[in-house]
């Protein structure tokens, strides 16, 4: 192989070195600023959390949640709720406040619906951990199913430690 060819190939690769590299920090620093815009994470006593989900809840007043855990961890899809006419109200949004009364930390975030479309599996699954298990294999809730619910209350829950965890559209 001559020489200029060697210093070709040895330029081209350097370029999609470059290239990798650039586009791997835009990667790292895109869901750095998602999450950034999108997750918020406080520390707070659970007066203050509890107004927090005072004035979420009051948004819903009389609305039955589309997903009910019962007593024996068992979740419940309400169906009805999101069968029948479809909504006509086109989601923006899916919004989670948490909290946790062991860590008092209180976890509020907003999911762009748009987002949610784009994964490649249409599986609602959010909060995976800590117990609270949304997971579609046991529930077996689409994004569709969300979407012909409307704007509404998705999931209002307590636990035995008193942990709470709200989940709604917008």
């Amino acid at each position: 192989m001559s020489e200029t060819k060697r210093q070709t190939w040895v330029s081209i690769v350097i370029a999609l070195v470059i290239i990798v590299a650039i586009l791997a920090i835009s990667a790292v620093g895109g869901t750095a600023y998602f999450i950034s815009r999108h997750v918020r994470t406080q520390f707070t006593p659970e007066t203050s959390a509890a107004e927090q989900f005072a004035q979420a809840r009051a948004r819903f007043v009389g609305q039955k949640p589309l997903i009910e855990i019962r007593r024996d961890d068992e979740p419940v899809l309400h169906r009805e709720l999101a069968t029948g006419s479809t909504s006509t109200a086109k989601l923006s949004s899916l919004r989670v406040l948490a909290y946790d009364t062991r860590a008092q930390k209180l976890v509020n975030i907003s999911i762009p619906f748009w987002l949610l479309r784009l994964a490649p599996s249409n599986k609602f699954s959010v909060l995976g951990d800590n117990g609270i298990d949304l997971d579609s294999d046991r529930v077996h809730l689409t994004l569709e199913d969300i979407e012909r619910r409307g704007p509404g209350l998705i999931l209002d829950q307590a636990d035995r430690r008193g942990s709470q965890v709200i989940v709604w559209t917008e």
